[in-house]
This record gives structure tokens, C-alpha cells and sequence, in this order.
């Protein structure tokens, strides 16, 4: 049966499945660490969960409730099951990991069990096979604590006494985890000071004996050599029975390290004794960001095999085409169009609310990631049909408005940039995310205004029918932007959430990789005209209203001044808050020359009402002839 998420606790008595120790088991050889990893679960209070981890074509996680079945079963799994019968602790869960990368198999298997740590087999010496490559992977990247060891003769026996050499003066997640669990209760802990680090052993070794780990401390005791090297201190001190736990100084020279210990053990065939490296969870050093991405993963909401079936319910029933799909996105289209035409933003939004195109695009990113084709075409399907129809309804309008000029909001949907990629990315992600976990559903609604895919289409339609080419391309990459940028963010979202690829043998089916090509080639093909008006609006500068009215009242009071002086009107009146230093203008225009007096009255006004916080210009035309009650301007503006 599909493995769940353990419920949460407040007692270590109740958080015994939350919290296990994952012991990764690859082949055979790695059984040995079982029993010291048994113990090691019992003395920390939590279950010991054991991972057995096989290459396979689909990820999968299986919890073994009894003896799997000999004949039908993988060996390595029978094998474990007989091994964990025999031990003393058998508080143990045995599970089945498979999957293409036994890496994220592992990961995976440990981030839904919330693994505080992971304990694996050295096995030094050993080929340089796959499993090898695998405890490198782990060392690097798992975002929890990781132990490996090589046991050697403590196979089926627990170490006397735990040896922690402070390497460079540190060894305290070794010390801790020594308090722990590592050590038996009645076995002793010796702390080896470095030499060359004398003081910073010490401070280390005082601050972990005080911390409270339930360890009898009159079983610690540090060794300060008085002389030669950390080697030589420990090669002295060492007895059979003895387990050597060291600090990883680096997760890149984790195995180096412990096999530098190797020697020893070489140069001792007189003594048994096991080997063992500990990394802690935020150990630094390169591979960082892989770490970091794989500790990111463990915060990330997990899915399990219901919330999985109900995410692919809600999403192929809206991604499919319908009559209720097709009705709503006209009424949809016939609204954005209605308030392009008429330059009302209030209705465009609307119309964004209403729109259901938003649904078929995050399918679109599922059918990819899961390698669902049934989906996919569906997916698309719908989105042609959407698209078509809301250009045809959109062209209609357009043909029918009894206004021959565009309005600000089709024009503002003609010119877009990286801006409004970035926007429709983050949309998408957005989208897919609150699909994916039902308590977030009522965000929608605000993903549906930040990115809007029907008032583009719609701009398409009404530049079409005004005869403005130029201007409908620039609104149909607008919309091919959110359209690719909806389906790569909802794709990225449902790749984290682990909804993998699904896989014909060791291959990515064919239409997925095609797909994936054209998502990134109309990706790249997009951003070359999206940097062109980046670069242009950043030299040219974004369409914004240039010039506001004035107040009323003030307004009245510069009109009824200005009538006060014959054969003078008034040209314009507007003041700007987003041009430096535009100010307030005033331009007049008129057959008999313009007092001083009236421009001096006329900057009394303006600064009693608005203050001496801008400039105020009083311009003068000259030049200008009148007819019908407008003016045709022949001259440039009087000094």
C-alpha cells in the first residue's frame, strides 16, 4: 500500500513513526550497518525506518507490512526483511523505494518519512559502482544528518566505547550524536583533542558534554596528546571494540576522509574496530545549492496518493472542452472587448474573472510533467478553441464600435516587455500551486487579474478590425507570452511537488521531449521583441497620461481672470506629477499682447492654491489663427 505522511505529535514518545533514522540499503554488503543502526534508533527514541532502494522506470514507495513473497519479490528485499527479524529492536519499517535516480528515490522516501537523519554503509575499498555514486550523492546533497560507516567485526555487536577525534579543534555534531545515541548507554565516550587546536577542542567538548542528551557523564572524558599528531593520539588510545566517530570537515571529501581512517585500521590487523563520519545537516562547501534546493524540498506540502488523484480530478475537468467552457470564455471575450473599445478598466477586470483560459494552460504544464498525452491534447484542444473564439468575437466588436481610435487599454496591451513575462511566470506558478493544495483555491481570482489572457486576445481582435497590424502583433505577443510563461511555470511547480515524467522503460516519451522543445524555442522566440521594447521604453520611456487637470477651483478662478482681459483665451491648462519639472502649465493665445499684470495674477493663483512646490510657466502663443472655434497652430511658442 502507498506509503502516507505520519501524523505529527508533541511527545518523543508520539512522534516515533514522524522522526525515523533511515538506514539506505543498495545491495547486500549494506546490511551490515543494520544492527549498529538499530541501536542507535532505540537509544534516540525514534523508529528506525529501512529504506531498500532499486533502480526502476517509475518512482515508486511501497511499505512491507509482512515477509515479501520470495519468489516474486526482489532478493535484496527478503533478505532485509530476515536480518530485521533477527534484530533486538524491532520497532523497524521496511520499505520499498524505487525509482529512475535511486538518489531522488532516497531523497524522496526520506523527506515523506521527515528522516532526521540517514545512516549508510561505507563499504570502502569497494568497486567504484552505482551505489558508490549514491552514498556520494547523499553525502553531498541530503538536506538532514548523515552517517556512514564502516563496521567492520562490530557487525552484530555494539561498539565499547566511541573514540570522537576533534579534527581542527571541532567534533561536535560527532560529540552530540555520540551522547545520543551512538554510544550504549553503558559504554564510554572519549573525546580526542587535536594538538594543534588545543583550546578550541576543549571549548567544543565542554559545550557538548553540558548539553542535556540523558548520557552518564562521568562516562565522558577528553584526551589532550602532549605531543606528536591526531593520528598518532588516536592509533594509541585505540582497543578492540572501539568505534572512531569523526566530523566531515567537507560533504566533497566525506568518503575521502573516512577512507584516510582506512589506513589505520590497516596498520592495525591486531585490533577490531569501526569507522564512522558524520555530516551534518547544515554542513557547508560546494554542492551547497543542491543542498539547499533538497532542504527546500523538504518544506514543500507532500502530496500523498488522494491529493494526487483529486489534483488530476480538478484539473482534467478543467482543462477539458465543454459547453460550459466554450460559453463562458465568449461571454468572457465579449465583456474584455466591450471595455477595450470603450478604454474602461473596471470592465476589463471583470472580464478576467470570468474567464476560464487560465485552467487549460496549468494542464497543459501537468500533461507534460507527467507525461499524460491524454491530458495534453485536451489541454490544447480546448485553449484552440478558446483562442479562436475569442478573436472572432473580439473582431466582431471591434468592426462594430462607432469609435475609429484605440483607447489607452488597448493600447497599453501593445507593447509588452520582461516585465510582463516575469508576471505571467509568476501567475502560473501561482495557479498551479493553488490548484494543488484545495485551501488556497480562493486565490485564483487574484492570479486571474495579475495576468490577464483574455483582454489580450481581445486587443488582437480590435486592432484587426481598425486596420492596425503593427499594433494586434505587438497584443498577440503579449498574449503568446502568458501563454508559454503560464504553461513553464505551472510545469515547474507540478516537477516540484514530484509529479514526475512518467517513463517507457528508461526513456522520456517522445511527444514530451517535442513539446518541451517547443515550449523553450517559443520561449527564446518571444524574448527577442520583448527585449526590443524593453530597451525601447527604457530610452523612450512607458505610455503614461503626460498632463492632469487642474482643480476646479482653481481652474475657474484662471478662466474668469483671463476674460478679463479682451481678445486673450486659454490654449492649456494641466500640471504632471510623473515629468520632473514640468510643473504647472498655462498657455494663452490671443490677437492683442498679454500684460505682465495678467501673468503675474496668473502665478498668484496657481501658487495660493497649489503652492511654491513646482514650477508654474506662462506660456504665450503667437502665430495662431482661428476658425470654428478651434486653433490651428502655424508658429513656434513666444519667448
Amino acid at each position: 500500500m502507498p506509503l502516507r505522511r505520519p501524523e505529527r505529535g508533541v511527545s518523543w514518545g508520539s512522534i516515533f513513526a514522524a522522526v525515523p533514522i533511515g538506514v539506505v540499503i543498495s545491495d547486500e554488503a549494506d546490511l551490515a550497518v543494520l544492527s549498529l543502526a538499530s541501536g542507535l534508533a532505540a537509544r534516540t527514541g525514534v523508529r528506525l525506518a529501512v529504506l531498500v532502494v532499486q533502480s526502476a522506470s517509475t518512482s515508486t514507495m511501497v511499505q512491507c507490512k509482512s515477509a515479501p513473497d520470495d519468489d516474486g519479490a526482489h532478493p535484496l528485499l527478503s533478505t532485509a526483511w530476515r536480518r530485521i527479524d533477527a534484530l533486538v529492536n524491532r520497532d523497524v519499517a521496511l520499505y520499498d523505494c524505487r525509482g529512475p535516480k535511486t538518489s531522488r528515490a532516497v531523497l524522496s522516501a526520506a523527506a515523506e518519512l521527515e528522516c532526521q537523519a540517514l545512516v549508510l554503509a561505507a563499504q570502502l575499498g569497494g568497486p567504484e559502482d552505482d551505489s558508490k555514486g549514491l552514498r556520494r550523492k547523499l553525502g553531498r546533497v541530503a538536506p538532514m544528518d548523515v552517517f556512514f560507516f564502516d563496521v567492520g567485526p562490530l557487525e552484530d555487536s555494539e561498539p565499547t566505547r566511541v573514540l570522537v577525534p576533534q579534527i581542527g579543534g571541532g567534533g561536535s555534531h560527532a560529540l552530540s550524536w555520540s551522547f545520543r545515541g551512538v554510544a550504549p548507554r553503558d559504554s564510554e565516550v572519549v573525546a580526542i583533542a587535536d594538538p594543534e587546536s588545543s583550546a578550541r577542542s576543549g571549548r567544543v567538548f565542554s559545550r557538548e558534554s553540558r548539553r542535556p542528551h540523558g548520557f552518564d557523564r562521568t562516562r565522558l572524558r577528553q584526551i589532550e596528546p602532549r605531543g606528536g599528531s591526531l593520528t598518532d593520539a588516536i592509533g594509541a588510545e585505540l582497543t578492540n571494540g572501539d568505534l572512531v566517530l569523526i566530523d566531515a570537515d567537507h560533504p566533497r571529501r566525506l568518503l575521502g576522509q573516512l577512507a584516510s581512517f582506512q589506513k589505520m585500521r590497516d596498520a592495525r590487523p591486531d585490533a577490531s574496530f569501526g569507522l564512522g563520519v558524520s555530516r551534518a545537516s547544515n554542513a557547508v562547501g560546494p554542492g551547497i545549492i543542491g543542498r539547499e534546493i533538497e532542504r527546500l524540498r523538504t518544506f514543500a506540502p507532500v502530496l500523498s496518493r488522494g491529493d494526487r488523484v483529486g489534483l488530476h480530478e480538478r484539473i482534467e475537468a478543467g482543462g477539458r472542452l465543454s459547453t460550459d467552457f466554450v460559453v463562458m470564455l465568449t461571454v468572457s471575450a465579449a465583456i474584455a472587448s466591450l471595455g477595450l473599445v470603450q478604454g474602461s478598466a473596471a470592465v476589463v477586470i471583470g472580464a478576467m474573472l470570468v474567464a476560464p483560459l487560465m485552467t487549460p494552460l496549468v494542464a497543459a504544464g501537468m500533461g507534460i510533467v507527467q507525461g499524460n498525452l491524454l491530458l495534453f491534447r485536451n489541454a490544447l484542444r480546448a485553449m484552440s478553441v478558446g483562442v479562436f473564439g475569442a478573436l472572432v468575437v473580439s473582431t466582431v466588436i471591434g468592426l462594430l464600435s462607432p469609435w475609429q481610435d484605440l483607447s489607452a487599454e488597448v493600447t497599453a496591451r501593445t507593447g509588452p516587455n520582461l516585465f510582463d513575462f516575469a508576471i505571467a511566470l509568476l501567475s502560473g506558478i501561482a495557479a498551479a500551486y493553488a490548484l494543488a493544495r484545495p485551501g488556497l483555491a480562493g486565490t485564483l481570482v487574484g492570479v486571474a487579474i495579475a495576468v490577464a489572457l483574455v483582454p489580450p486576445l481581445g486587443a488582437v481582435g480590435i486592432c484587426f478590425a481598425q486596420g492596425e497590424f503593427l499594433m494586434a502583433g505587438g497584443a498577440a505577443i503579449l498574449f503568446a507570452t502568458n501563454f508559454l510563461a503560464i504553461i513553464l511555470g505551472a510545469a515547474a511547480v507540478f516537477r516540484f511537488f514530484g509529479l514526475h515524467v512518467a517513463r517507457i522503460g528508461d526513456t522520456t516519451p517522445n511527444w514530451v521531449r517535442a513539446a518541451s522543445a517547443a515550449l523553450l524555442i517559443g520561449v527564446l522566440a518571444t524574448s527577442a521583441p520583448l527585449l526590443h521594447n524593453q530597451f525601447s521604453q527604457s530610452r523612450e520611456g512607458v505610455n503614461r497620461p503626460f498632463a492632469t487637470p487642474l482643480p476646479d477651483d482653481l481652474r475657474a478662478a484662471i478662466e474668469a481672470r483671463v476674460e478679463e482681459e479682451p481678445g486673450i483665451d486659454i490654449f492649456l491648462m494641466a500640471h504632471s506629477g510623473i515629468e520632473h519639472g514640468f510643473g504647472v502649465q498655462i498657455a494663452l493665445v490671443g490677437d492683442a499682447e498679454i500684460s505682465e499684470s495678467l501673468v503675474a495674477d496668473l502665478r498668484g493663483l496657481v501658487s495660493e492654491s497649489l503652492g511654491d512646490s513646482q514650477p508654474i510657466r506662462i506660456l504665450t502663443l503667437s502665430g495662431m489663427e482661428r476658425f470654428e472655434g478651434s486653433a490651428a497652430y502655424f508658429g513656434p511658442p513666444a519667448d
